[in-house]
């Protein structure tokens, strides 16, 4: 999952995402914001299945949607790796 210090913050008032559809502070709606880290979080796991499958291609590609949905340096490494070990494939 996401890293204490990669937690994202409230796009309102910038305080520190607890996990809750209601931002402490400033009361705003953080349910879009969830469904986000969410999918980001599907995108990974799905992209990490790909690479243990050897799909390569696939695997890349989901890592740069999730990406696209919720950045995280994890998501940056498995991003890396997957490109890493495609380009190794096309090579052989």
């Amino acid at each position: 999952m996401i890293e204490p210090d990669e937690w994202p913050k409230c796009p309102v008032c910038q305080a520190r995402f607890r996990a809750a559809s209601i931002c402490s502070r400033c009361g705003a709606d953080l349910e879009p914001l969830m469904f986000l880290i969410a999918n980001a979080y599907q995108l990974r796991q799905d992209a990490r299945r790909a690479l243990q499958a050897g799909d390569f291609e696939r695997a890349q590609k989901l890592a740069s949607e999730a990406q696209a949905t919720c950045s995280i340096r994890r998501g940056a490494n498995l991003w890396l790796l997957s490109r890493w070990l495609l380009s190794l494939s096309t090579c052989a």
